[in-house]
This record gives C-alpha cells, sequence and structure tokens, in this order.
C-alpha cells in the first residue's frame, strides 16, 4: 500500500509520513506554500497567484523562477505532492490528508463524539509560528486564521452545550476552559462555567469566575459583565431565587445614545513613488478613494481638505489619527514604470496600532483613467468591507448590554450571512434590538427586511407574510434616508420575488446611481439580469461584483453560474459551481442541468446522486416555478435540462 502523507496547519506546521518518516521539508516558503495548498484545497490556484503570494517584492519573473524551484525542491525529495496541469498547482489529495479539511467537516456536525475529535485537531492558530512577511500571503494567514479561530469557538460552544446536557459536567468545564484561554473576555464561556459550578455545587468556584470574568471585561474594554450574567451571578451569590437586588460590582452604563456611532476612516496623501509628474495621478487616486467610501452610510469619512493637511508631515498614525477623530487610517503608495503601475495600500487601526489589510495592485497603465477608476474602486469595496470585519470583531466580544445600535447591526450581519435557521432568527432579533437602540436608523431597517426575507427561505408557510413585513421594513428605510442604497437593494430583490419585469432594474439602477461601489448592489444587478433573459450583461456585473469585493459570498458563483448556463457555457457553470464547499439544492441542482447539457453519463450520475441525497423529495416544476423568471425561453430551458433526468 502507497505511503500517505499527514498535513497538520492548525497549530505549528507540521507533516508526517503514513510510516512515521517525517517529509524532508526545509524552508518557511516551502512550508508556507504546502499550508496555502493545504487550506485552499477546493480549487487548484494558477502559478502566477502563488508566485506573487510568495514573493511580491522580488519582481514577477523572480517570482516565478523561485516558485519552480521549491516546487523542484519538494518534488525531488518527496515526489509529487503537488499536482500540475502546466498552468495551476493543486495538492494531490490522494496523497496527503489534511487536519483542517477533517475539521471543516467535523465542525459542521451536532454530534458529541465529531465534535470532541473536531477540537482535538485545533491545536492553535493556523500555521502558528510561521512568519514569511510577504504583505499578500500574511493578509490571507491573518483572515484564514481567523475564520478557523471562529469556528473552533463556534464548535466549543456547541460541544460545551452537549457534555452538559449528557452530564458530562468535568468535561464541559475543561472545553469552557479552553474557550476562556482563546479569549479571556469570552463572556458567555466564563457564564457557562459559573452554571456549571452553581450545578454541582462548586458556588466558590463559580463566584470566582464572575470575578474573572469582571476583571477581563474592565481590562479589554473598560465595562461589566451583562445583566444577564449578573442575574446568574446574583442567584448564586445569594443561593437562588433571582429576587435579590444586584451586588457591588462596576455601574451598570447609562442606557446607549441613540445617535449610532459610525466608523471614522481617514484616507491620506499617498507617497508617489515616481516623480512630480505623477503627482496628479496620485492624488487623483486618492481624491476618487475618498469621494466613493464617501457613498457608504456606514462609515464616516474624513473630508480631503482635512486629510491632505498631513502631506510631508512627520506624525505618528496615532496622533492623525486622534487629531481627525478617526479610528481607521488609510495609507499608501503608488509607482509608474513605463506602461504598468503599482499601487500599494494599508488599512490601519491607529488606536491599537494595527495592521487590517494590505494588498498590491500590479496594473497595465492602456488608460490611465479607465486604471485609475478600477483601482479606486477595488480598494472602497474591500476598505468597506475591512473597516465593518474590524467593528464587528469588537462588537462580538461586547457584552449585549453595551450594544449600541450600529453594533447590534453589524453582529445582526454577521448572524445573517451564515444563512441558517437558528441565525436568521438571531439576526432577526439584532436588527430589532438596532432599531429599538435608534428607531432613526435607516440601514436597520433595511437589514430586518433582509433578515425577513432569508426568513421565508425557513418558514415557507409564512411565505406572503414575511415578504409584506420585509417590503413594509425595506419603505420605512428609504423613507427616513431616500439616498440609502441598501434599502434600493433590498426592494430590488423583494420586487423580483414578486416577478415584476420591471420594477426590480429601475431600484437597483437608482441603488447603483447612489453607490457604484458596493460590491452586494453590482452583484444583485447581475442577478436581476440573469433571470431577466439578458445572461451575457448579467455575467458582466458579476465578475465586477467580483473585483471589487475579492472575498465576496459564495453566492456570487450561484449567480455567475447561472449567467453561464443561460449562454449555453455549461462547462464553464460547472467550473463556477465547484466553488461551493456546501452546495445547497439551487446549486445542486444547475449543477444536474449544466451535466445533462453536456451528456457525460459519469458526471450526471455523480451530481443527481448529489442532489437526490440533498433533497429525496426534489420536484423539478416546483423548483423551477419559485425561480423568478422573467424570460420564459430561459425558465423552459432549465426545466427541460432537469427533466431529462430528475
Amino acid at each position: 500500500m502507497a505511503k500517505t502523507l499527514r498535513l497538520n496547519v492548525l497549530g505549528p506546521f507540521h507533516a508526517q509520513w503514513s510510516d512515521g518518516t517525517a517529509l524532508d521539508v526545509t524552508g518557511k516558503k516551502i512550508q508556507g506554500l504546502l499550508g496555502y495548498l493545504a487550506v485552499e484545497s477546493a480549487r487548484p490556484h494558477s502559478r502566477e497567484q502563488i508566485a506573487a503570494l510568495l514573493w511580491s517584492e522580488t519582481g514577477d519573473e523572480r517570482a516565478r523562477h523561485n516558485l519552480r524551484q521549491a516546487l523542484s525542491k519538494i518534488r525531488r525529495s518527496n515526489g509529487a505532492l503537488i499536482s500540475s496541469n502546466g498552468e495551476t498547482l493543486a495538492l494531490d489529495l490522494e496523497l496527503c490528508t489534511v487536519d483542517a479539511r477533517d475539521f471543516e467537516g467535523l465542525a459542521r456536525s451536532n454530534e458529541v463524539a465529531d465534535l470532541e475529535r473536531c477540537m482535538a485537531l485545533y491545536q492553535g492558530d493556523l500555521l502558528d509560528g510561521l512568519v514569511l512577511r510577504e504583505a499578500l500571503y500574511d493578509e490571507w494567514l491573518v483572515g484564514a486564521q481567523h475564520h478557523f479561530r471562529r469556528t473552533a469557538c463556534d464548535v466549543i460552544e456547541r460541544l460545551a452545550a452537549g457534555l452538559a446536557e449528557v452530564d458530562r459536567l468535568e468535561d464541559a468545564v475543561d472545553v469552557l476552559n479552553r474557550r476562556v484561554a482563546m479569549d479571556s473576555a469570552c463572556e458567555s464561556a466564563h457564564r457557562g462555567l459559573m452554571e456549571i459550578f452553581e450545578r454541582v455545587g462548586r458556588r466558590s468556584d463559580a463566584l470566582r469566575q464572575y470575578q474573572f470574568l469582571t476583571d477581563a471585561l474592565s481590562r479589554e474594554f473598560g465595562t461589566a459583565p451583562s445583566p444577564e450574567t449578573t442575574v446568574v451571578y446574583e442567584r448564586i451569590r445569594t443561593g437562588g431565587g433571582g429576587s435579590a437586588q444586584r451586588v457591588s460590582s462596576p455601574p451598570e452604563e447609562a442606557a446607549v445614545d441613540s445617535e449610532h456611532d459610525l466608523p471614522a476612516v481617514a484616507v491620506l496623501p499617498f507617497d508617489n513613488l515616481s516623480g512630480p509628474e505623477d503627482n496628479y495621478f496620485v492624488d487623483g487616486t486618492v481624491e476618487d478613494i475618498i469621494t466613493a467610501l464617501s457613498h457608504f452610510s456606514s462609515l464616516m469619512v474624513i473630508s480631503r481638505g482635512s486629510t491632505f493637511a498631513y502631506r510631508g508631515r512627520e506624525v505618528s498614525d496615532r496622533q492623525v489619527a486622534t487629531e481627525l477623530r478617526a479610528q481607521f487610517l488609510v495609507r499608501g503608495s503608488v509607482r509608474r514604470a513605463g506602461d504598468r503601475v503599482r499601487l500599494n495600500v494599508q488599512l490601519l487601526d491607529a488606536h491599537a496600532g494595527s495592521t487590517l489589510w494590505a494588498h498590491r495592485f500590479d496594473r497595465e497603465l492602456e488608460d490611465v483613467f479607465v486604471v485609475q477608476d478600477e483601482l479606486s474602486s477595488t480598494i472602497v469595496s474591500t476598505l468597506a468591507g475591512r473597516v465593518e470585519a474590524a467593528q464587528l470583531a469588537k462588537a462580538r466580544r461586547a457584552p449585549r448590554g453595551r450594544l449600541d445600535a450600529y453594533d447590534y447591526l453589524l453582529r445582526g450581519k454577521e448572524h445573517h450571512n451564515r444563512e441558517t435557521r437558528g441565525d436568521t432568527e438571531a439576526a432577526i432579533d439584532m436588527f430589532e434590538h438596532a432599531i429599538e437602540a435608534d428607531p432613526g436608523y435607516a440601514q436597520a431597517h433595511a437589514w430586518l427586511a433582509c433578515g425577513l426575507g432569508m426568513a421565508m427561505r425557513f418558514r415557507p408557510l409564512e411565505y406572503d407574510e414575511l415578504l409584506d413585513q420585509a417590503e413594509a421594513a425595506a419603505n420605512r428605510g428609504l423613507t427616513l434616508d431616500e439616498s440609502d442604497s441598501e434599502c434600493l437593494r433590498i426592494l430590488a430583490q423583494i420586487a423580483l420575488l414578486r416577478q415584476n419585469p420591471r420594477l426590480p432594474i429601475r431600484h437597483q439602477e437608482r441603488g447603483l446611481f447612489l453607490n457604484p461601489n458596493d460590491d452586494r448592489s453590482v452583484c444583485a444587478m447581475g442577478e436581476i439580469l440573469s433571470f431577466a433573459g439578458r445572461s451575457e450583461e448579467a455575467e458582466g456585473w458579476i465578475r465586477k461584483a467580483m473585483r471589487l469585493n475579492p472575498y465576496h459570498p459564495p453566492r456570487y458563483w450561484s449567480h455567475l453560474a447561472r449567467a453561464l448556463f443561460h449562454q449555453g457555457r455549461y462547462r464553464d457553470a460547472l467550473e463556477a459551481l465547484q466553488n461551493f464547499t456546501a452546495p445547497r439544492v439551487r446549486e445542486l441542482a444547475f449543477q444536474v442541468a449544466a451535466a445533462s447539457m453536456l451528456g457525460d453519463a459519469d458526471e450526471i450520475g455523480k451530481y443527481v446522486a448529489g442532489l437526490r441525497k440533498m433533497a429525496p423529495d426534489f420536484d423539478v416544476e416546483r423548483f423551477v416555478d419559485t425561480l423568478p423568471y422573467g424570460d420564459d425561453d430561459d425558465r423552459a430551458t432549465l426545466r427541460d435540462a432537469l427533466l431529462a433526468l430528475v
């Protein structure tokens, strides 16, 4: 039997063959390469992308040379671990198993045994201790580490609850202590420990746990435990009842102000690394970024006049942020050489002294103003998402009693994006709390509409009622702020679901006029056109959204696949759908339809089996009729392709 390789990347990099011998690999770049391919194993990656990721500062030719050397070294010592078709690279998963892949699979289970195995695999942050000092790689690694850590935290909470249900209380304590070790200010974990200690009669340990939490929250956030935790503390302290007065702990702050504090961003003048003749290009790019960011109602953007006053001044990031009252700073540099331009951008949290995001853009300079527009649009969309992600990380750790309207909105959006029944209900609850905190907050009404729309998927018997409620919420938001592109995006989606032939496009065009750089609105236009018989136009909009937001949600691939399918590009549609790690019924149905049109028996069998496994009672007519097609020919094409097989 051929030996296989076990790659462990959750924690320090470790690789060992099935016969017990260690992988013969030296050099951090090779570890970084194997780690990246292990985590991003769902699809192959171009050589150009990998070279830029690992050797971004050496120049394109040198980077490709370094990649060839690394691949040759791996191949000489360890065989064909990495497969290649010439242009793309992928880890050979027939020769390798990866702890991160196993972890992701087990994390989707709710069985205690699976969750225990899952957490046994999580030995620390992804590629812990690996430092390459490559901006693009470091950017990817930080994001991936955050994803795995967040997944681990979710698994721990579900595992602790499962262990407590079967009276494995000591094991539950160990699991929750691990969560506290990961984040000393995790209030839910501390509260869970308090309740278990109360249950087994360890009253003094429960009270001590409350003190640990109080100290951590004071140290990290300058806040006190939430009322929910304080009630538990009072019950334990007084010996039950829950009617005792609250004890002396740091006093609860007054109710939150109805004014939601938006994150403030200051875009500072970029460094011109070329020459004075390019000042117009550099300053113009910065001005475009400032103008485009100002279209996002979720941000407060410092004016050009204020930020450009810092040109040439030796001032620390913290001082700039303090003087401008901005939490986030954007810095960058531009270099032009011949017919190419290179732009480096950083998003900084000035108060924390950390870099939240960094990226390098290389472009051909065929039309200077087209390039300038493309760069500013892509940067703006990504910056807006990263600022929101940073604010969400802060909101996620804050006690619920301390949240203001904006933080409730962010937490709600996080739940909404998970697209599960429980998270959808939690999202609606958060959006309603945001409205309660600030009834005039237009975006909270817009996202409540979005949450109600998601609920329609899980509560089909309430479809019409939920659709009416969603429309009312979005209209209320638009009444509060007629320039809110989020409300218009959602109203366009509602009109699409009502199968109105013209209104969705009208709403979406108005929203794009107000904010042309919101990738969600751009993609929504593509989705609408894909149902309106304009699939080629739809593809262009969806691909633009993907360029605007390189970290886009998986559903963009679904919209792209539909647009490709209705152009007769069935193989391309299947390739787009390969980007789903957990496809829904809709994606599985389009896989079956595309395979049906291609006529490959093996593919047909595989995709039909996948669809039947997820939806044993799948009904073609009912499925096709639920899709908001405005073009009868496209609807018929999909129906016929599915009826031929299902």
